[in-house]
Formats: C-alpha cells, sequence, structure tokens
C-alpha cells in the first residue's frame, strides 16, 4: 500500500513536470511565431485585409488573399503584424514578445515563474515608453515605431507638459525602471546564460577537442615525411662519400640488411629506420614523443584512471517553496548564496605523475620488491597509486617502508594501504603537486544531491576518484569528528549544517547547539524562529555554558524518553514508520551539535558523559542523532564507552599516531595534510576512506542564515520537555538542600527577590543568590508550581504573578 502511494506520488510528479515542459515549449514556439510575424510586416498586406472579415479563413478569397500577401507566416502572421504595428505599439510590440519567450524558457526549465512574469511587465513597459518615445518624433518611420498607442501618448503628454517634458519624463522613467530592474534581472540572466553554456558546452568542447586532434596528428605527419626525408637524402650523401674515398671499390648491389661495415660509429647506436607506420597505426612511432603514462623499457606500464564525472544540477529548479504545520510558508536557501566555482581545466600533471612512478618503484626495487602492474587515480589533494605486487612479496614489507617511500618523494603525507580492501594491490597515497580546493557549492549542485532519497543527507566532500560523497546521518546514527586546531573541524560542521538546511525543511529536523567555544557557532542563532529548538528556562537557544550544556542533554534525554512511550502506544519501532502512520503527529528528527567536547568533558566530566552515552546508546530509533567534535583526540575526552557508541568518526590530521589511534582504532591521521583532509571510518566499513571536505566560508554561512533568518517565524516553537529531577534517599537534592515539604531551602529568598524585582530569570537567580544554573533552574520551577510566576513561553521573559511582599508572605503561610 505504501509503495503504491509512493509511486503515484512520483507519477503525479512527474506528470506535472512534463505538462509544464511542453506549456514551455508551445509557449516558445508562440513567442517565435509572434516575433516573426512583427518582424515581417509589409504595408502592403494591409489592403488584402481590409477585404476580408476577421473571421474568414477558408473563403476563395481569403486563400487569394494568401497567396498575395508578403508576410510569410500567413494570414494570421498578416493580421497579428498589422494589428500591432499600425494600432498597437508599432514595432516595440516584439519586447514583450522576448519577455514571453523568457517566459516559456522559464517553464521548460521549471524555474520559478516569478523572474518571468517581473520581465514580462517591465518589457512590456519599456514597450510603451518607446512607442511614446517613436510617437513625440515626425521621421518617416515614426507611425511604425510608434503605433496608435504611441501616437496618442505622445499627444497627450506633449499638451499636458510640453514636448521638452515630455521627452525628460520618458527617459528618466525608462533609464529609471532599466536601472533598478537590471539589479533584479541580472542574476537571473547570468544564470540563464551558464545554464546555456552548460547545455551547449560539452558537444562544443568534444568537437574543438576533436579538432585539435586532427591539426596535432596532421602537424605529426608533415614531421615525420620531413624525417624521413631528410634521413633518406643522408643516407645517399653516405653512399656518395663512400665511393669518393674509395673508388677503386665496385658499388655493391644495394641488400635489405644492414651495412657489414661500420665507418660511422656515431651512427652504431642509433640505427637508421623507416619502416615504421604513421601515427593511428598499431605500433608506435620512434619520432613520437612518448606520453608521460607510457614506462620506460623493464618498467610495468602506468595506466591513469579516469575519475567520476558527477552529473550538474541547479538546485534551484526544485521545488524551493514549501508549506510548514502552523500554515506559514518556507523558502529553501538559494545555491546563488554560496559563492561560485571557479573554472578548471581537470587536467592532470603526467610530468608528476611520471617523477612519483619512477621515484617509487626504484625505491620498491632496492629492497627486492617487484611490482608487476601500476595505475594512479588522480583526487583534489592526493593521487593514489594502485600497485600489484608479485606472488611472493608479503604485503608488510610494504607498509614497513612508509617513512623510507616519503624520504625518496620528498613529500610529507604519505599513506599506504595494504592491502586496499577488495582488490588485489596495495595503495600508495601521495600529495599533489597541484592540490585543488573543493568548493560547497561544487558539491551541493550535483543531481546526486538534488535527487536524493536519503532521510538526513549530508555532504562529506570528495573522494580521491572526484566523486562526491554523500552520507545519511539518519544511518550513521552518530558521527565522532576530531582533529588538532586548524584541521578542518569547525569548517566540516557547517558543512554537515549547510546539506540540511538545504535539504531539509523546519517540520523535518530541529537543532540543539552545543558551542562551548562561544565563536563557533553563533551565526546559526538567525535560525532560533525556524530550526533551533527551545529550552525551558533558559533563554539562551546555542548553549555555551557548561552547566546549561549539561541541562540542555537532559532535556534532549526526557525528549527520548517521551518519544519513545509515543512510539510504544502508536505500535511501530522507528520514527520513520511513527511519521508515516501519524503524519499529522510526525515529529522532527533532531540533531544535537556539540563543537568542543573537550571544554565540557574538563568542567563537566561525569555530568555530561552520561547523557551523551544514553543519547548515543537509544536515540536512534526516535530521530536524535549526536555530532560531537573535539581537538583534543586523548582517552580521557573520547572514553571507550563514548567511542564504542559512535562506529561513523570523521578524523582529521593529528600530531601523533597515538591520536589516530585514539579515533581511528588504526594509524593514517598523522599523515593527512590539513585544510579539510580526513579519513572517513563509516559504521559499515573496516576500514577508513580518504575525502578532501569542502571550504565554505563565514559569509557564505551568514548569508544563507540570514535568508532564513528574514522570513516569517513559525508560530508554533518546537520546545524541549522538562528534565526529570534526580534525588538521593537521603532527602539530598542534586545541587543543594531540600526542606521537609520538598522545596528548596533558598526557595522563600528566591520568591521575595523575585516579587522585589518583578522579573523572573534563572540567570537572576544566579547572581544575586549565588547558585548553580540546575539549582537556579529547579527553584525557578518550583516558584512556577507554586504560582508565584508564569510558565515558560520560549524566550519571552516569565512573568511574576505576586504584586507584592505582603501578598507574597500571606501565599508563603499558605504554602507552610
Amino acid at each position: 500500500m505504501k509503495k503504491n502511494t509512493k509511486n503515484s506520488r512520483a507519477s503525479a510528479a512527474g506528470n506535472e513536470e512534463q505538462k509544464r515542459e511542453i506549456a514551455g515549449i508551445v509557449l516558445m514556439l508562440a513567442a517565435l511565431f509572434f516575433i516573426g510575424a512583427l518582424l515581417s510586416f509589409h504595408s502592403e498586406d494591409e489592403s488584402l485585409l481590409a477585404r476580408l472579415v476577421w473571421n474568414d479563413i477558408s473563403s476563395s478569397v481569403a486563400r487569394d488573399a494568401a497567396d498575395s500577401i508578403g508576410n510569410p507566416f500567413g494570414l494570421l502572421g498578416a493580421r497579428l503584424s498589422a494589428f500591432f504595428v499600425r494600432s498597437f505599439f508599432g514595432y516595440p510590440a516584439i519586447l514583450p514578445g522576448i519577455a514571453l519567450l523568457f517566459w516559456g524558457w522559464s517553464l521548460f526549465r521549471r524555474k520559478s515563474l516569478k523572474p518571468a512574469l517581473l520581465f514580462f511587465l517591465y518589457m512590456l513597459f519599456m514597450a510603451i515608453d518607446l512607442s511614446a518615445m517613436f510617437g513625440l518624433t515626425s521621421m518617416e518611420f515614426s507611425d511604425y515605431m510608434a503605433g496608435t498607442i504611441g501616437r496618442m501618448l505622445a499627444s497627450m503628454l506633449s499638451t499636458l507638459i510640453g514636448y521638452t517634458g515630455a521627452w525628460v519624463l520618458l527617459a528618466a522613467a525608462g533609464i529609471i525602471t532599466t536601472f533598478y530592474m537590471s539589479r533584479g534581472l541580472g542574476p537571473l540572466f547570468s544564470d540563464t546564460s551558464r545554464s546555456l553554456q552548460e547545455t551547449f558546452r560539452r558537444p562544443l568542447t568534444m568537437l574543438g577537442a576533436w579538432s585539435q586532434a586532427r591539426r596535432r596528428k596532421s602537424a605529426e605527419s608533415a614531421r615525420l615525411k620531413e624525417e624521413r626525408r631528410l634521413q633518406r637524402d643522408e643516407k645517399k650523401r653516405l653512399k656518395r662519400d663512400r665511393k669518393a674515398a674509395d673508388p677503386s671499390r665496385s658499388p655493391e648491389p644495394e641488400r635489405s640488411e644492414p651495412f657489414r661495415s661500420d665507418p660511422f660509429p656515431e651512427l652504431r647506436d642509433e640505427p637508421l629506420r623507416f619502416d615504421e607506420p604513421l601515427p593511428g597505426e598499431n605500433a608506435p612511432s620512434p619520432f613520437v614523443v612518448a606520453p608521460a603514462q607510457e614506462s620506460v623499457a623493464g618498467e610495468p606500464e602506468m595506466t591513469i584512471s579516469a575519475g567520476v564525472h558527477e552529473k550538474e544540477a541547479d538546485l534551484d529548479e526544485r521545488r524551493l517553496k514549501v508549506k510548514t504545520k502552523d500554515r506559514e510558508p518556507y523558502r529553501f536557501p538559494s545555491i546563488d548564496l554560496l559563492e561560485r566555482v571557479p573554472d578548471d581545466d581537470n587536467r592532470i600533471d603526467e610530468h608528476h605523475l611520471t617523477e612519483s612512478k619512477r621515484k617509487l618503484l626504484e625505491k620498491l626495487s632496492i629492497y627486492k620488491i617487484d611490482v608487476v602492474r601500476i595505475s594512479t587515480t588522480v583526487g583534489p589533494r592526493v593521487t593514489l597509486f594502485e600497485m600489484e605486487l608479485a606472488p611472493d612479496v608479503k604485503v608488510s614489507r610494504v607498509k614497513s617502508l612508509e617513512n623510507d617511500l616519503a624520504m625518496a618523494l620528498a613529500a610529507r603525507g604519505i599513506r599506504i594501504i595494504a592491502p586496499i580492501p577488495g582488490k588485489n594491490a596495495v595503495g600508495v597515497e601521495i600529495p599533489n603537486g597541484k592540490p585543488k580546493t573543493v568548493w560547497l557549492r561544487s558539491v551541493l549542485q550535483v543531481e546526486k544531491f538534488k535527487n536524493s532519497t536519503l532521510t538526513l543527507p549530508i555532504v562529506l566532500g570528495k573522494t580521491i576518484a572526484n566523486e562526491v560523497f554523500i552520507a545519511d546521518l539518519a544511518t550513521m546514527p552518530h558521527l565522532l569528528i576530531a582533529g588538532a586546531t586548524g584541521a578542518g573541524k569547525s569548517v566540516c560542521i557547517n558543512v554537515i549544517i549547510s546539506s540540511l538546511l538545504y535539504a531539509c525543511s523546519p517540520d523535518k529536523v530541529k537543532f540543539v547547539m552545543i558551542d562551548p567555544k562561544r565563536v563557533e557557532l553563533f551565526h546559526y542563532q538567525q535560525l532560533r524562529n525556524h530550526f533551533l529548538v527551545r529550552f525551558p528556562g533558559i533563554d539562551e537557544q546555542i548553549i555555551t555554558d557548561p552547566q546549561k550544556a549539561v541541562y540542555a542533554l537532559k532535556c534532549v534525554v526526557k525528549e527520548m524518553e517521551l518519544r519513545y512511550e509515543c512510539l510504544e502506544k502508536a505500535g511501530v519501532r522507528n520514527i520513520g514508520d511513527y511519521n508515516r502512520r501519524l503524519p499529522e503527529e510526525a515529529m522532527p528528527y533532531l540533531v544535537v551539535v556539540i563543537d568542543e567536547l573537550a571544554d565540557l568533558m574538563i568542567t563537566a566530566g561525569r555530568e555530561v558523559e552520561e547523557p551523551i552515552i544514553r543519547i548515543a546508546q537509544l536515540a536512534r530509533a526516535v530521530g536524535i542523532h549526536l555530532i560531537v567534535a573535539t581537538q583534543r583526540p586523548s582517552v580521557d575526552v573520547i572514553t571507550g564507552i563514548i567511542k564504542a557508541n559512535f562506529p561513523s568518526r570523521i578524523a582529521f590530521q593529528v600530531a601523533s599516531r597515538v591520536d589516530s589511534r585514539t579515533i581511528l582504532d588504526g594509524s593514517g591521521a598523522e599523515q593527512l595534510l590539513g585544510n579539510g583532509d580526513m579519513l572517513y571510518q563509516p559504521s559499515d566499513q573496516p576500514k577508513a576512506m580518504r575525502i578532501q571536505g569542502p571550504f565554505v566560508s563565514s559569509g557564505e554561512v551568514e548569508a544563507i542564515t540570514t535568508f532564513i533568518g528574514a522570513q516569517h517565524a513559525l508560530k508554533n516553537m518546537f520546545v524541549l520537555p522538562v528534565p526529570d529531577q534526580q534525588q538521593k534517599g537521603n532527602g539530598m537534592a542534586v545541587g543543594g538542600m531540600q526542606d521537609r515539604d520538598g522545596r528548596d531551602s533558598m526557595f522563600e529568598d528566591a520568591a521575595r527577590l523575585v516579587v522585589m524585582h518583578q522579573q523572573a530569570s534563572v540567570s537572576l537567580l544566579q547572581r544575586r543568590l549565588r547558585l548553580g544554573f540546575s539549582r537556579a533552574a529547579r527553584v525557578m520551577d518550583q516558584l512556577e508550581y507554586s504560582g508565584i510566576v508564569s510558565e515558560a513561553d520560549g524566550s519571552k521573559p516569565r512573568e511574576v504573578l505576586v504584586n507584592n511582599e505582603d501578598s507574597l508572605e500571606l501565599l508563603l503561610r499558605n504554602l507552610g
């Protein structure tokens, strides 16, 4: 049943897209017919059309007129051109026709129709403006350029404000309108021209490459013929010189075998050969320079593997505007908010590959390691050499030569994969001479991401084969990120969050952000009305205080427990089944981002570790996922129980092999290059894979969050529940004393404080009563239960319900 529903929805979406494409094609054809008819206007056709009734298309008179008219677009084209040129705007009526052509193109490309409508209105205004301008002139062709409406407007304006005033008004209106419209329509036409270039670039590139190859082949053939001619002339000259030196010697008959005598020893090492085939035949020519990937005698042949070419796609062609649960529209951020990717020629430095291969094989030959076959794959930052070893060579011997190979190649970051999983080969990763930057826009604007069916798709970067790697956070289900300072952790977090913002609506995902460093996640404050959750009793939505972080994580644990109760009542096993069964009560996925775990572990220790472990162990089924980053990959931060519950890990560059083992349970991260170079350990693979993470700047992140924050705020904000108050058996509450009625010993002092100041906040109790955050929050909850302060309402301050101290004393006595 569910499968049939999905298929019907997909079929309906496909039919809708097909209808838009057909409508766009029809509109473009109609616009082209209209433009062609106007450009083919003949004044002589008017006398022929005057004898016909407007709906007469089949009589003999109509047929005779159709044979006589000069407009190649028939009676309809002649009538359209006569009407618009004579009775309407004149030739400027072509401008709305161009706008209709662009409208049809927008429909065909499934783009938004608002820019097309705006462009149509602009062209219509400019047609009126130009026709009125031509109506003010007295030139011969002004009747064709102004039309009846243009003449009428010109007469009215010249009578009202004078001839000069009319010119000034019309010129100013046209210039000002064009100036402001160019600001809004300029990016639109640049995107349209870029899409047209992408459409025609591939065949033009192939044609250019073919013609260039033909020219090279012709030039090479001419050079070979010239060299052969010179060789034959040299051979004849040598024979003549030999005869002149020994006149008594009888001439030898011509033989096919080489000369027995060798009076010219300088030619001994380079025998003359004239029987080689031309280029393009099977055998290579000795006069053709060998390509860099060809091997010299005795070395294995090297092949360069073609990388993956991702199919590009325009994210803005999808449905950008959606409705949320509370009926507020939400628009996905445009891909144009990200910086444009610089042009990349995708050339391979074959000279560098050949040199690296030669040094690699020379070093291996010293240790008697024979290589049967070698292939290379060039990635953005590193090149992978896959070597098939001789059958008698042990893999461990190659692994032990890591430092020797690094010294021979004079390069840092040499990493050996012995063996490559699933292949009969050993891999050596060597840094590229000219590394390439991977941009976030380049990895988002691909067909794979646009049509992704993953629940929570996150883009991690490009593999060595230049394939865009997209993972599903919902199946990870938690991610641990570690690496040294400046290696790329914070950029990676920004990329992950940006991927989710481009892929998910506020109804689908919410974020809990904990930033002890205070500066890494502050850009996301503008998501407070759409994606950030709210905590009871806390004004902040991005947590920076360690004690508040403990409270926030306990709120998440409570949310997890409540979600399990909902799943139990619905009789389902996970959040996906629950949302499909009860779409009106669908629960959003909750992504908890902790940017620096080490600081929390130092200040809060066990209080932080316990909720993190509970969430990591149990929260997958209810759609709660952790992304934890740290720059201290030590065992006191990444404890064994934390690591056991984070099967998916990312390691950036670290200082030592010990740190690499702490993160990945293996070495390799100490050989990374930094700046986004990572090892990603999936939960379903035995070995880590090398990925180059994309770069996203702070300005791009700010542009995305500003775009989202400027939209209408959601009415129903997502508020986490209050966590359970854990008490010990001796009546001592965690964080402070309680009296016999269960209230805190500071309860009355706190009540008098909030009534005296007529404001209630946890931070006020912390400052004035010198309480910790957790205890102050509990006291505030007790004040709420006692009717002294109102309930928490998101980020709004609580209201004090008791007006004066006398009323408070009466209330306290009643409570006692």
